[in-house]
């Protein structure tokens, strides 16, 4: 009763505008008054009330610890809203704070994560879970869930959507351990890689079902899905797309047809708008002639393709290619034929020109900073740089050492540093400058519903993205301006580093060791 009566004293908008960070504080009294009464012309039973005082306190003081406090008020409520049980979930909270807690760290961090539990509220068990919060999940334990997931529907179309909501489920369960810090960021990027590789690889599974059950040609043996970008870098971030290319090594009579519809069952099954939304887009712009080519090319197509007439820039990109479902032998083949066109013996000077321009322009055309803000993706100094560098090297040095063909930024750095071919000190840098950089793409595109790259502008927002980056402290103006003076100290230094190296090749000429 006493901490009741104590609780009652926080129900005001103006305790709610004391919080530090917060937008609107008008805006979430009117939630939080939600969160107590329940909807217009319902009666909160007296105890309801005093189960809410009760809470309240702890709700004000986690409010004022996490990036957006009016937006944790904000989701609480309309998640309480969406599960239909604010009776039951009262007294919950008040039982089990740690799981109070953890609702408004994920509400007041990130809305791309909440909403995928507001919309799906039945995914709250997975908070409550213990192991699946705490502990790392092996993808081999991601196959095996998600096969027992599907075993219960026999239908194509149900399985479309029993996909989708596997991928959301597990995408909030890496989420909250980011979020909690119980996964740290290269932790993270490769848990959500893992999850792609064993969706798609589901995807395959089930689409190869759907033309078997058609009577079609069984085409599975012969099949392969290839990652290409972050997905191929083992580096996929939250929201990202899937650059992917189809291959298939079958007969040439006629097989283009059933391998064609396989490609298109599983871009269906990925990126088509369902009931339950979609699970990834599916890019596949990096295949031969882009969307003006097939969906679906056998090796020798690649083969000819890439001997007669593919550019530079598609030599860099299959830099990172690597298989993510279908046949092994299928993609191995096809890794040899596009390993022997992306390590050639010589390096052409003209080719690193053709490189160190497209980087211009991605700067320039896409990244249009000087209109759309600061770009931490593509932009001075960002993320393509230290890709471009390591890209780069890889195309000259990868024909004599084979051992250098990784497709993850940070796997191929050290892995030049193990062989002496980049300096220790030159690469801690590095390094610091790609995770900062990284750490922020990743709040970026999880602190609001819809991903982005930019870095807002506003010095409110500035300040709820420097405090989902850890950044410590309470006033607005000195979290903004803290972030902005690091990201402009590690892009100058990425930078600087990218110049150099792009420098020192351009005045040597592009040479391999062995």
């Amino acid at each position: 009763w006493e901490q009741s009566r104590i609780g009652e004293k926080f129900f005001s908008e103006e305790v709610l505008a004391s919080i530090p960070l917060i937008k609107d504080p008008e805006q979430a009294f009117r939630f939080l008054k939600f969160l107590r009464n329940g909807p217009d012309l319902s009666h909160p039973s007296e105890k309801s009330i005093q189960e809410f005082n009760f809470i309240l306190p702890k709700i004000i003081a986690k409010c004022g610890q996490v990036p957006s406090p009016g937006k944790a008020i904000e989701n609480l409520s309309q998640f309480v809203e969406a599960i239909g049980a604010r009776e039951s979930f009262l007294p919950l909270f008040q039982a089990n704070e740690k799981f109070l807690e953890l609702l408004l760290i994920l509400f007041g961090s990130s809305e791309f994560l909440s909403q995928i539990l507001i919309k799906r509220p039945e995914f709250v068990d997975l908070l409550t879970n213990v192991d699946s919060i705490y502990k790392f999940k092996t993808p081999e334990k991601l196959s095996e869930d998600l096969k027992k997931y599907l075993s219960v529907e026999p239908s194509f179309s149900s399985k479309a959507i029993l996909l989708r909501r596997f991928k959301q489920e597990e995408e909030l369960r890496i989420g909250v351990r980011f979020l909690i810090e119980e996964a740290d960021l290269e932790g993270t990027l490769a848990d959500l890689s893992n999850l792609a590789d064993v969706y798609l690889e589901a995807a395959f599974n089930t689409a190869c079902e759907e033309l078997n059950r058609k009577n079609q040609k069984t085409v599975e043996g012969k099949f392969c899905v290839i990652g290409m970008g972050k997905l191929g870098g083992k580096e996929l971030n939250f929201g990202s797309d899937l650059d992917v290319i189809f291959v298939h090594d079958g007969p040439q009579e006629n097989s283009g047809l059933h391998y064609a519809t396989l490609s298109q069952l599983i871009y269906k099954l990925t990126s088509e708008i369902t009931e339950a939304g979609f699970a990834y887009k599916i890019d596949t712009e990096l295949r031969p002639e882009g969307e003006a080519g097939v969906l679906v090319l056998p090796i020798e197509g690649y083969e000819r393709y890439f001997k007669s007439r593919a550019r530079i820039w598609e030599q860099q990109a299959m830099v990172r290619s690597r298989l993510v479902a279908g046949n092994k032998e299928v993609g191995k083949k096809f890794l040899k034929v596009a390993h022997d066109f992306v390590f050639q013996k010589n390096f052409e000077y003209s080719s690193l020109i053709e490189i160190s321009r497209l980087r211009d322009r991605m700067e320039l055309e896409l990244a249009q900073e000087k209109n759309k803000g600061k770009n931490v993706k593509l932009g001075f100094g960002g993320i393509a740089d230290i890709e471009f560098i390591m890209q780069i090297l890889l195309l000259i040095h990868g024909k004599k050492n084979p051992r250098l063909r990784e497709t993850n930024t940070l796997r191929v750095l050290n892995v030049f540093v193990e062989h002496g071919m980049i300096d220790q000190v030159n690469a801690d840098q590095a390094k610091e400058n790609y995770l900062f950089l990284r750490r922020l793409e990743c709040s970026l595109r999880i602190i609001r519903e819809k991903p982005s790259n930019n870095l807002p502008r506003d010095t409110q927002d500035l300040a709820q993205l420097a405090r989902l980056m850890s950044y410590k402290g309470d006033n607005a103006d000195l979290l903004a301006s803290a972030l902005k003076k690091d990201y402009e100290k590690h892009t100058k230094q990425m930078r600087k580093y990218y110049s150099d190296t792009i420098g020192k090749l351009l005045r040597t000429g592009p040479r391999s060791t062995s």
